[in-house]
């Protein structure tokens, strides 16, 4: 059963889409895989001995896998939920961040896509307040939701949607 923009704002807790695991797994092999096989590459190219080439290789495949795992248990430790006067977000791994942005602060809420989400059928809402500071993103957002999602963050915070 699909859920509606008004069901995700009843006040219980909310996970984000399974989905996100795929768009954070690749962004954090893509951001250690990359530079990890340039700099191999370089270590080879200008004659190193092997074993500073195999040890390039090792250091690439232990960072992509911590960065990897690291990914998917940022997922889960990540999880957000509407009270009536405001939105609370919790996420980290290490350090926790846990913050409420009531609705009252709220500005406008953008919904971005990048590439892997778009292809994925997710979005992120990234909710501005008057402080640059504290603007929050809610990630893992089904497209299907995020439109309806975002009017309703929007009545809430009793702002137009004009453009």
């Amino acid at each position: 059963m699909a859920q509606t923009a008004g069901q995700l704002l009843d006040g219980a807790p909310r996970a984000l889409d399974a989905r996100v695991r795929t768009v954070w797994g690749t962004g954090a092999l893509l951001s250690t895989l990359v530079p990890g096989v340039a700099a191999t590459i370089v270590v080879a190219i200008v004659g190193a001995p092997g074993a500073l080439v195999g040890a390039a290789v090792l250091v690439t495949i232990v960072a992509s896998i911590t960065a990897f795992v690291w990914s998917q248990l940022a997922v889960t430790r990540w999880w957000w939920r509407a009270w009536p006067d405001a939105l609370e977000l919790h996420h980290g791994v290490a350090v926790v961040h846990e913050s409420l942005v009531p609705y009252h602060r709220i500005q406008q809420v953008d919904i971005v896509r990048d590439p892997l989400e778009r292809v994925l059928g997710l979005s992120t809402l990234v909710l501005r307040t008057a402080a640059a500071t504290t603007d929050a993103k809610v990630p893992g957002v089904p497209v299907e939701l995020a439109e309806s999602l975002r009017q309703a963050l929007l009545e809430r915070a009793h702002v137009d949607d004009a453009v």
